[in-house]
């Protein structure tokens, strides 16, 4: 005959056993939780879109003394946007280097040349997915001073300064031209000092830095705009990424592995597929001497499996006799 401490035991037996039985998902819950990691997964493997960021035009800024006052702060306002975007890593940046050279062999050096159109073909040259074209229309320096003279010989007077910046962007789409986003920015920062004087003798100290001042305001409108890049990554994913133009060739064959002497900073990545051909003519002008052009043929291609920023690896997927100087291209 059980006891009723025996009936206890068994029930917690039982309550345990229920506690530690996985339960046995349906087919249709599997489903659902299959579809649920679906996004995830399609997050992970989509890989970070390239966007080059122009340097901003300066043609309408409200005030054009503050550019020659503060050349440093003018120069550097699309580098704070970079910057802002590298730290973030939503996106790949292109070199400035690169961007420098495509503007001068398209002769787009000029501020205020660069349209949504001239910004789509200047990123399909430079292999990027969007550009960013900016114009900063307020950079502005203003100072206010007030202050007298009192009793016994004792004087003050006051610094008031304010630094205010406005700055308008566009994201283009270099597929398809559209304008992704548009966002605008605006920076405002004051500061105040004061300073006495007794019989002619000051005392305290102006410690304002006006170029600080006009680039902390900067910052401000950046950051702003920066929000709204940012932001704009999901329509820019909707969009088929552009293959980079590479000017890439074979620097060396081991084996069946393939070294480019071109890596990460020409938009070649793991997994990028890569048509190796071979120069069969080059075609000069006739009059200068010059080449005009050069036609070449497939041999093969390669899969990247290694890269870094000036070289990369990849292991052959199909031809035969690649040697140094073969000319590499991404696949379609």
């Amino acid at each position: 005959m059980l006891k009723p401490q025996h009936f206890l035991v068994l029930n917690l037996s039982l309550l345990t056993g229920l506690i530690q039985t996985p339960a046995i998902a349906t087919s249709a819950e599997q489903s659902l939780v299959i579809k649920a990691k679906q996004p995830l997964l399609l997050a992970q493997n989509q890989a970070k879109r390239r966007i080059a960021v122009l340097d901003f035009d300066f043609s309408n800024v409200s005030s054009p003394s503050v550019l020659s006052a503060f050349p440093n702060v003018s120069k550097g306002v699309s580098d704070i946007l970079v910057n802002r975007l590298v730290k973030d890593g939503t996106y790949t940046l292109i070199e400035r280097s690169r961007i420098d050279a495509v503007l001068n062999e398209q002769n787009l050096g000029a501020s205020g040349r660069i349209d949504p159109s001239t910004a789509a073909q200047i990123g399909k040259i430079l292999g990027v997915d969007a550009v960013i074209i900016g114009s900063v229309t307020r950079l502005d320096l203003q100072t206010r001073q007030s202050g007298g003279s009192f009793l016994f010989g004792i004087g003050g007077n006051s610094t008031d300064v304010d630094a205010y910046a406005q700055i308008n962007i566009r994201m283009v789409s270099t597929s398809t031209a559209e304008i992704l986003a548009v966002a605008e920015g605006t920076g405002n920062i004051s500061q105040s000092d004061s300073r006495v004087t007794v019989l002619g003798i000051g005392g305290g100290s102006q410690t304002f830095n006006p170029e600080k001042l006009v680039f902390i305001a900067t910052e401000q409108a950046i950051d702003q705009v920066a929000k709204e890049v940012i932001n704009a990554s999901e329509k820019l994913q909707a969009i088929a990424p552009v293959s980079p133009s590479i000017n890439a060739v074979v620097a060396a064959v081991v084996g069946r592995q393939v070294i480019l002497n071109k890596g990460t900073s020409a938009g070649i990545r793991v997994g990028s597929r890569i048509v190796i051909e071979r120069v069969t003519q080059v075609i000069k002008d006739p009059t200068t001497g010059q080449v005009i052009r050069r036609l070449s043929q497939p041999i093969g291609q390669i899969r990247i499996t290694e890269v870094d920023s000036t070289s990369s690896v990849g292991e052959i997927v199909s031809g035969s006799q690649f040697k140094v100087g073969d000319i590499a291209k991404f696949a379609n």
